[in-house]
């Protein structure tokens, strides 16, 4: 066979997607034609398919080597260099390329990712823009610019792109099921609801999709719909870790009991050291319990966390030096002029996640006047460059992050006069927040650390965002660095803050309800003692919760594990938790 009839047939293996094949037809031409950069480079493109990305990049290499001028020869690198995990040496290529290229796309596109896969969000965003200026209808580039801007917190931007993408192409499903979740963040749960059931109709057999109208029926409090479509997500993938996770927790205890066998079944097909793991451990540990067998239950939970624990590390003296930093940057007590307001009045509830703000939010939400939106977290997005550059916060600066944060608002009715945005972290930010809305209202929800820990403890959350929770130690070092750094904003912005503690607001909703209406220049409604009676969607792990009418049930559980929080009550600064320890 010759040179030229073993390139012809990589090529058309190439295109029937017959990788293997096409890679053996092009190490045969390049073996012939030793000084064959076409060769090489098709080489590596089958390689690169068929998992073999050390043999693509050597393959890339020597096409470049033979033919700098070869086209895609470098993007084909630059790839491949991605997909194994060296974004680094792929942006140094790709800073080259868009020099040399500066019209190609597809170098900006992939300068994009790369930059994202280093977690330099905002030098792929201004990539990103790039490559849609440079292109016409390619929606790869809107899903990847929606997927950076969700990272950023810029969620209407990320709406946006998938709004772009479903204008090219309306039955995109993973845009309208990408599309749900943010539409959801930004109250608009109906909008919400209605593409990822799009998605459904149109693939209902894709996963991602089935598992997130699941969610969706469970955020806006109908979990048997919810139930009805996570069986379904089982059916199509029987060991679906989300779907058992979900069911695990959402089944009354018979239910929930049955399904320890599939769930250790799926354990044994599930990747080690994975957050897949993971799931199927805290489901277990669900299934575990209602079935009375507590020991093992509370020893399984154990491991889930350990699990989390090696995925997402907490990084305790970096985070307390961020933090100290910020505190620095507020020496004095503050003077507060409400010079300017606020068409629509923030009000910022903070603390640590399970302390109750998601319940003193739907208090507050319950008023005709008032929106909850949720962990909205974009102020922290737009103070990022801020902090991590310690850059000054001058007037100039707080008024550019209100017109970007106004930007990022969703839609509010006419008739709002306040809007709550309950992100726990935002008890970082108390200074610059106050600089930026002077009217703005801060309520900081107490709980006893001991319920907290425990509660967070039997939680998952997903990813690193809060992986501190997965390590007693790592959580008794969070919670004294929240107690100092609200034991600051306190002596700065005296009277400016109000304390909410947990435990009092459930033992008299009204009478705590109407404090914090007052202390927010909101008029008292009577349907803001009752909570559970909302249909507002609920995007945290205290959507089921909150369905329920308010009850004392949840306060001082800590003492039915109480050996268990034994290391974790070492790590507490007693003297800064004492008001809450001792009471």
């Amino acid at each position: 066979m010759t040179y030229q009839k073993d390139v012809q047939d990589a090529h058309k293996y190439l295109q029937q997607r017959s990788y293997k094949r096409s890679l053996k037809a092009a190490l045969s031409a390049a073996k012939k034609s030793p000084r064959s950069a076409v060769a090489f480079n098709i080489a590596g493109i089958a390689a690169s398919a068929t998992g073999r990305q050390t043999d693509a990049i050597k393959y890339f290499r020597r096409a470049i080597e033979i033919d700098p001028a070869l086209p895609d020869a470098e993007k084909n690198l630059a790839q491949t260099l991605i997909l194994t995990g060296r974004a680094d040496k792929a942006v140094q290529l790709l800073s080259v390329l868009v020099q040399k290229s500066p019209e190609d796309w597809k170098v900006w596109f992939l300068k994009a990712q790369a930059e994202f896969g280093l977690g330099k969000e905002r030098a792929a965003l201004s990539s990103s823009d790039e490559a849609i200026a440079k292109s016409s209808g390619i929606v790869t580039i809107h899903h990847l610019r929606s997927t950076i801007n969700l990272r950023l917190g810029h969620i209407k931007d990320a709406i946006i792109d998938l709004q772009k993408v479903l204008q090219i192409n309306p039955n995109d499903v993973t845009a309208l099921t990408n599309l749900s979740l943010p539409l959801a963040r930004q109250a608009q749960s109906q909008d919400a609801l209605r593409v990822v059931q799009k998605a459904v109709e149109l693939d209902p057999n894709n996963i991602p999709a089935r598992v997130r109208l699941a969610s969706q029926y469970v955020e806006m409090g109908k979990p048997e719909e919810g139930i009805r479509h996570f069986k379904i997500a089982l059916e199509i993938q029987q060991y679906n870790s989300a779907a058992l996770e979900q069911l695990a927790h959402l089944f009354a205890d018979a239910d929930a009991a049955a399904l320890e066998p599939k769930i250790r079944k799926a354990l044994e097909k599930a990747p080690k050291k994975s957050e897949d793991r993971a799931s199927l451990l805290y489901a277990l540990s669900a299934a575990l319990a209602a079935n009375n067998e507590s020991a093992e239950a509370e020893k399984t939970l154990g491991l889930a966390n350990k699990e989390m624990a090696h995925l997402f590390p907490y990084e305790a003296e970096a985070d307390a030096a961020v933090t100290n930093a910020i505190l620095a940057r507020f020496p004095s007590p503050m003077k507060v002029e409400e010079t300017r307001r606020s068409s629509c009045r923030p009000i910022f509830v903070i603390g640590l996640p399970r302390s109750g703000t998601t319940l003193v939010e739907a208090i507050l939400g319950a008023h005709p006047n008032v929106v909850p939106l949720g962990e909205r977290g974009t102020a922290g997005f737009l103070l990022r460059d801020t902090i991590e550059q310690d850059l000054p916060f001058t007037p100039e600066a707080a008024a550019e992050l209100v017109k970007q944060d106004q930007r990022l608002l969703p839609d509010l009715p006419v008739s709002a006069t306040a809007y709550v945005d309950k992100m726990p972290e935002n008890y970082r930010l108390v200074g610059f927040l106050k600089q930026a809305y002077p009217d703005c209202k801060i309520i900081n929800v107490q709980r006893d650390p001991r319920d907290i820990a425990l509660s967070m403890w039997r939680s998952h959350f997903s990813g690193s965002v809060l992986s501190y929770t997965y390590d007693w130690d790592w959580m008794a070092a969070k919670f004294n660095l929240y107690a100092s750094s609200m034991e600051h904003w306190r002596s700065v912005l005296s009277g400016e803050i109000l304390d909410v503690r947990y435990e009092k607001l459930v033992e008299n909703v009204e009478g705590i309800g109407r404090q914090m209406a007052d202390f927010c220049d909101l008029e008292w409604h009577a349907k803001m003692a009752r909570p559970d009676l909302s249909t507002d969607q609920i995007l945290t792990l205290s959507a089921t919760q909150l369905r329920m009418p308010v009850h004392k049930g949840s306060v001082g559980k800590w003492r039915e594990k109480a050996g268990l929080l034994e290391q974790f009550c070492n790590g507490l600064d007693t003297v800064r938790w004492s008001h809450l320890l001792n009471s």
